[in-house]
């Protein structure tokens, strides 16, 4: 039986987040254990993709038994480099609107001119959704995504995608191409934005049939 999921949250959010705590709430009383990484990794300034899959490795290594991985947004992307490398894997994942090839997402975002002022001053300043003001992040970050692949293949995994067909920020192309490479791979597009907001009881629901079946 599975009885662990590990939810990963999005960029410049943190374990609290409004997703994370629908999950917590939703299964505490059902002995399924919730596991939530912070993918701030302590720092959120100095945070890199490398950084974020050594937190993420080190929390599953502790994990007793079977898991699943549900990974919202950059949390999506972490899950599948974690599935693709890793020598403990999920049973399932369900990843909701993932960030896959996030390189040029952060080059579509920005611009180039964006991209050159955040190397020549070597920090960028990003929304923390979560500590509600704006934090400084270090080029590294980008610099470091040049060091994995863009669109992860993740083998016979059985893989779920939530996307949103008015995500304005997370092309619908970017799952499409990700499905081409992992045809394991089963995609839902709904009527909602990026953040999913709308869509928590489907999200739910999924979890729970991953879970169960």
């Amino acid at each position: 039986m599975i009885n662990n999921i590990v939810y990963l949250h999005g960029f410049a959010s943190s374990p609290t987040s409004n997703k994370a705590n629908h999950i917590i709430n939703f299964f505490k009383n059902k002995e399924i254990k919730v596991i939530i990484p912070d993918l701030n990794c302590g720092d959120f300034s100095n945070v890199t993709i490398s950084k974020m899959l050594n937190e993420t490795e080190a929390v599953i290594s502790e994990i007793s038994g079977k898991f699943i991985i549900v990974g919202s947004s950059l949390g999506g992307y972490i899950a599948a480099l974690h599935a693709e490398k890793a020598k403990i894997k999920p049973e399932k994942m369900l990843l909701l609107a993932p960030g896959f090839n996030l390189y040029e997402l952060f080059k579509n975002w920005l611009g180039d001119f964006g991209i050159s002022e955040w190397e020549k001053k070597g920090v960028f300043y990003f929304m923390h959704y979560s500590y509600k003001k704006e934090l400084p992040l270090s080029y590294e970050f980008y610099k470091d995504l040049k060091n994995h692949v863009p669109f992860p293949k993740i083998g016979e995994i059985p893989t779920y995608i939530i996307h949103g067909l008015d995500d304005n920020v997370v092309p619908l192309s970017t799952t499409k191409r990700f499905i081409a490479l992992n045809p394991h791979t089963i995609a839902e597009f709904v009527e909602d934005t990026h953040e999913l907001s709308s869509s928590i009881n489907l999200i739910l629901k999924r979890i729970e049939e991953m879970i169960y079946e």
